[in-house]
């Protein structure tokens, strides 16, 4: 009884459960709220971290595509063209600068579909002269003086690399008149490095909140970006309370209080665009979202006590019963009844193992079958095939016997007949398995076709062609012979008009290709599909295509195949891909 109790299923299960929910209660008793509350911070903070780092990467890649833009405007020769074209003039008629700037607009027409936060762009020569000034959208005024000197000096005092500037330009739609964008400005170069230009992108603010507002959503985080030059080129906090050199000094997981208040930072360095992102969360947070978990894991401990016993009762009613009917299914199968079946209670996991026991079953019986019939079956094949042995033996010597007769008696068209007629006999004696090369098997495809030319009515003309790298490759004996055979069996039965057949063998690729066409009845689609079609279980095999394909697949399998194209009154061509494979090589393999 003790022995039963302890192997019971039943008996674990409720252990078991009611273990999990006991210890789990005791494990969320013990714990204490700081340690919770340290905990809950850590993990967090790590959030914090990842989506800062991944604000990051979203910036980075808004800022390449940037550059990528950049790029394209400075070392496109059409605009390196008409800007120091137009520069170098003294005068410029007024038709033709309308006409070079309206190229420049071509060439960066597909700009204002690609980067829609450019609010607008300028093309200035070395002089100061803008040759262009594309107005993506109506949101703030062109550039002044004073702004186009300022940006000049700041790109002059950099080592070519991109300039980035955080200003306020005039805006008609804003109420205050004055919209906040950021300036990328650049020097453009030739191929020879050589500047020709300074390129101005005026860009969106939405452009740099765009990457943060994960960060910013709800007004529980404020970020700071800044820029190779630590100079601060964004932030979503309208009070900066530390100056730029102390936010740049914070590093990554630095807790601070200011003000009374606690904040985390985090800090992520961009090494592809050199940009600092810097960014901060208050504490009071963390404190919100613990103390909510604390209590909610109280009250799961408490549920979960009250509901204890009724979800053990639950689960053993509802579980048990179908795996005591599949252990008990399985037991009368182990005593040899395989008809056993079980009926599905449910479309679960438990559901699907009665199904796949149900299956298995199946299987085991189909399979107990079908290996006793493929026994019935091999003995009866081999006791056919020992006795088909016997017959074509004799036949042979006596073929080899009329063909002395003949030949002696000066009949020598017939003694011909007879000797092809024997050597494909003799041929068709070795074993179905052992390889041969090709050009054995063309040689016996020549002596059944002077054999067939005998019989043949009207002209019939064969033509055989053979590369020499392929004539020594291997090839399964008499593959080609049932195909031929096709050919006088049903392309050329009732046709009157002469009969062409073509064989060619040569090398595609890895392949060996061997085409065998004729000009005879060909195929309708119907005959076609039927040839092809796998045969119905139970029949002989067939000695004609069907059996070529069926070899071909035994022996290499995919990609190697049989294709049949034909036509109905246009012939039929079949294609057969074999492997390239040379007699020595396989030699060597087989040692």
């Amino acid at each position: 009884m003790f022995k039963r109790w302890r192997a019971s299923f039943k008996i674990k299960l409720m252990l078991g459960i009611s273990a999990i929910i006991l210890f789990t209660f005791c494990i969320t008793g013990v714990v204490s709220y700081r340690t919770h509350l340290q905990l809950f911070e850590e993990e967090v903070s790590e959030q914090y971290r990842r989506s800062n780092e991944q604000a990051m990467a979203q910036f980075e890649l808004r800022v390449k595509e940037l550059y990528r833009i950049s790029n394209f405007i400075v070392f496109n020769q059409t605009i390196e063209e008409i800007v120091t074209k137009l520069a170098s003039a003294d005068h410029v008629p007024a038709a033709e600068r309308y006409f070079e700037q309206d190229r420049i607009l071509t060439e960066l027409r597909q700009i204002k579909f690609d980067a829609p936060q450019v609010l607008s762009m300028y093309l200035f020569d070395l002089n100061g002269t803008n040759y262009y000034n594309g107005l993506m959208r109506e949101s703030v005024e062109r550039i002044g003086d004073d702004t186009f000197r300022e940006i000049r000096d700041k790109v002059k005092a950099s080592n070519g690399e991109m300039v980035w500037m955080r200003k306020r330009l005039e805006s008609a739609i804003e109420k205050s008149g004055y919209r906040e964008v950021t300036i990328a400005a650049r020097w453009m170069h030739n191929n020879t490095l050589g500047m020709y230009g300074l390129l101005v992108m005026v860009i969106d603010q939405d452009f740099m909140t765009r990457s943060f507002r994960e960060i910013t959503r709800d007004g529980h985080g404020v970020v700071y970006l800044f820029d190779r030059h630590s100079s601060l080129l964004y932030t979503s906090d309208t009070d900066v309370p530390l100056t730029n050199e102390r936010l740049l000094a914070v590093r990554d997981g630095t807790r601070a209080t200011i003000d009374g208040t606690g904040y985390y930072y985090a800090r992520n360095d961009s090494k592809e665009i050199d940009f600092v992102l810097v960014s901060r969360m208050s504490m009071a947070r963390f404190l919100e979202k613990s103390q909510l978990i604390l209590r909610i894991s109280v009250i799961s401990g408490a549920v979960s006590i009250a509901l204890s016993a009724l979800l053990i009762f639950l689960l053993s009613q509802r579980l048990l019963r179908p795996l005591r009917e599949l252990v008990q299914a399985m037991r009368t199968m182990r005593g040899g009844k395989f008809d056993t079946r079980i009926k599905p209670r449910s479309s679960d996991e438990l559901g699907f193992i009665a199904d796949s026991f149900n299956s298995m079953a199946s299987n085991v019986s189909a399979l107990i079958n079908e290996v006793y019939l493929r026994q019935i079956s091999e003995r009866e094949a081999e006791l056919k095939a020992l006795q088909a042995q016997l017959n074509p033996h004799f036949l042979y010597n006596t073929l080899n016997g009329l063909y002395w007769k003949l030949y002696l008696q000066n009949d020598r068209e017939t003694a011909s007949l007879v000797s092809s007629l024997s050597s494909l006999l003799k041929y068709s004696l070795e074993r179905v398995r052992k390889r041969t090369t090709l050009a054995e098997e063309m040689k016996q495809i020549r002596n059944y076709l002077h054999v067939q030319e005998a019989f043949v009515e009207n002209s019939f003309e064969a033509v055989i062609e053979m590369d020499d790298e392929v004539a020594e490759c291997t090839s399964l004996r008499l593959i080609l012979q049932p195909i031929v055979e096709n050919v006088f069996v049903h392309a050329f039965r009732e046709q009157e008009t002469p009969k062409r057949l073509t064989i060619r063998a040569y090398r595609s690729e890895s392949y060996l290709k061997i085409e065998i066409a004729d000009n005879g009845n060909g195929m309708t689609p119907e005959q076609l599909s039927r040839v092809l079609a796998e045969e119905p279980a139970g029949e002989r095999a067939p000695l004609g295509v069907r059996s070529v394909m069926r070899r071909i697949d035994l022996t290499y399998g995919p990609p190697y195949r049989l294709e049949l194209v034909s036509a109905a009154g246009q012939g039929t061509t079949v294609h057969l891909y074999l492997p390239f494979e040379k007699a020595e090589a396989d030699k060597e393999a087989s040692a």
